[in-house]
C-alpha cells in the first residue's frame, strides 16, 4: 500500500509537468482538496486490500499535483516569501500525526484514526483553499503569453539538480519509512520512538524559514550542500550512538533538512526556469517520487539481507553521492525562499543556467 502511495505521487508529479494543468489552477485545488478528505474518511468504510491499495494510490496522485499547484502558485506570484510556510506545512502535518494518531486510536481505535485525519485535514483544507485560489486569480494571462513564446531548454545544471533531488527521495523515504522501527528496536530508546516522529515534524516545520535566512548569506547551493551533510550526519548519529540524545539529535538534523532541501530546490528552480515554473516543479517531483519508490524496495532487502540500520547506512551513502553532485553545479544564486521572483510580466525571453 505505501509503494502504491508512492506510485500515485509518481504519476500525479508526470502529469503536473502538463502546461494544460496552469490553465485550471483553481479548479484543480478545489477538487483535489476536497476529494483527498474523501479519500481519507473513506478508508474506515472497507478492510479490503485491494480498495485500500487503490485508496492509497488515488491519494498519492493527488498528493502530488497539489504540492506542484501549491508551489506553482506560491512561487508563480513573486510571493517567494509564502515559500517558508507552504513547505512548513509538511512538518506540521508529520507532528499532527505524531501527536494526535494516538489520540485517536485511543477514542476509537484506526476507524476513528482515519475519521479524525479527515476532519483534521477537512479544517486545514478550507485554510489552504482560501489562501492559494485568493492567489491563483493573478497574471493566468501574462504567464500563458510567456510560455507561448518560449521552450524549456534542459542543460547540465539541470540534470545536475534533477538527479540531487532524485537521490534525496532514496535517502529521505528510507530513514522516514524506517527511523520509526529503527529506533523501536533498540531496548534503550524503544520508550522514545513516538517522541522522535514528533520532533522530525516540529524540527521540519521550522526549518524552511531557518533555512531561507542561510541561503540569503551563503547562497543556494553551499545551502543545500550544508543541508545534505547535516541530514546524513542525523541519519547516521542514532546508529552509531545508540543512546536517548543522540536519537533525538539525529531527528532534529533529518526533520531540520528534508523540507529545507525541499524549498531551496524548489526555490531554485523556480528561478531556473521562472516560465515554466510549474514544469519545472512537476520534474522535481516526479524524480523525488521515484526515489520514494526505489527507496523503500532496497531498503527493505538490505533489512532482510542484513540488519535493520543497514537501510539507514545505505542512506548515508546516497545523500553523500548527491552532496558530490551538487559540487559540480555552478550556480550559488543568493536568498532563499524570502526575496522576491521577479513577475511574469518581467521575465526575458533567455535561458538561466
Amino acid at each position: 500500500m505505501a509503494s502504491a502511495n508512492y506510485l500515485g505521487y509518481f504519476i500525479g508529479a508526470y502529469i503536473s509537468r502538463k502546461q494544460w494543468l496552469g490553465r485550471h489552477i483553481r479548479a484543480w485545488l478545489g477538487a483535489e482538496l476536497v476529494t483527498s478528505v474523501i479519500l481519507l474518511a473513506a478508508m474506515p468504510f472497507t478492510v479490503n486490500d485491494y480498495l485500500w491499495t487503490l485508496l492509497r494510490l488515488l491519494s498519492g496522485f493527488l498528493s502530488a499535483i497539489l504540492f506542484v499547484v501549491a508551489s506553482s502558485v506560491t512561487l508563480g506570484q513573486g510571493r517567494s516569501d509564502w515559500a517558508g510556510y507552504l513547505y512548513s506545512g509538511v512538518g506540521i502535518g508529520i507532528a499532527f500525526t505524531g501527536i494526535f494518531v494516538p489520540m485517536f486510536d485511543s477514542i476509537g481505535g484506526w476507524t476513528a484514526t482515519w475519521q479524525g485525519l479527515a476532519l483534521g485535514g477537512s479544517v486545514l483544507g478550507i485554510v489552504a483553499w482560501y489562501t492559494l485560489a485568493k492567489a491563483s486569480r493573478h497574471d493566468v494571462v501574462e504567464l500563458k503569453q510567456v510560455q507561448s513564446r518560449v521552450m524549456f531548454v534542459r542543460n547540465s545544471e539541470w540534470y545536475i539538480i534533477l538527479a540531487s533531488y532524485g537521490l534525496e527521495g532514496i535517502g529521505y523515504i528510507i530513514t522516514a519509512t524506517f527511523v520509526v522501527q529503527m529506533i523501536k528496536s533498540m531496548p534503550e530508546l524503544s520508550h522514545i520512538a513516538n517522541q522522535s516522529w514528533v520532533l522530525i515534524g516540529l524540527s521540519a516545520a521550522f526549518s524552511t524559514y531557518l533555512w531561507s535566512q542561510i541561503a540569503q548569506k551563503t547562497g543556494i547551493k553551499t545551502s543545500l550542500m550544508l543541508a545534505y551533510g547535516m541530514q546524513a550526519v542525523g541519519i547516521i548519529l542514532p546508529v552509531i550512538i545508540p543512546n536517548q540524545i543522540s536519537a533525538l539529535a539525529g531527528g532534529a538534523l533529518f526533520g531540520g533538512t528534508f523540507m529545507g532541501i525541499t524549498s531551496l530546490t524548489i526555490t531554485l528552480a523556480s528561478r531556473m526556469k521562472p516560465e515554466f515554473q510549474m514544469q519545472a516543479i512537476g520534474e522535481l517531483t516526479a524524480v523525488y517520487a521515484l526515489g520514494q519508490i526505489i527507496g523503500p524496495i532496497v531498503a527493505a532487502y538490505l533489512q532482510k539481507s542484513f540488519n535493520i540500520v543497514a537501510p539507514s547506512l545505505f542512506a548515508v551513502v546516497i545523500l553523500i553521492i548527491a552532496l558530490l553532485a551538487l559540487m559540480a553545479l555552478k550556480t550559488n544564486r543568493k536568498g532563499g525562499g524570502n526575496d522576491a521572483i521577479c513577475k511574469h510580466k518581467n521575465y526575458q525571453r533567455r535561458s538561466y543556467p
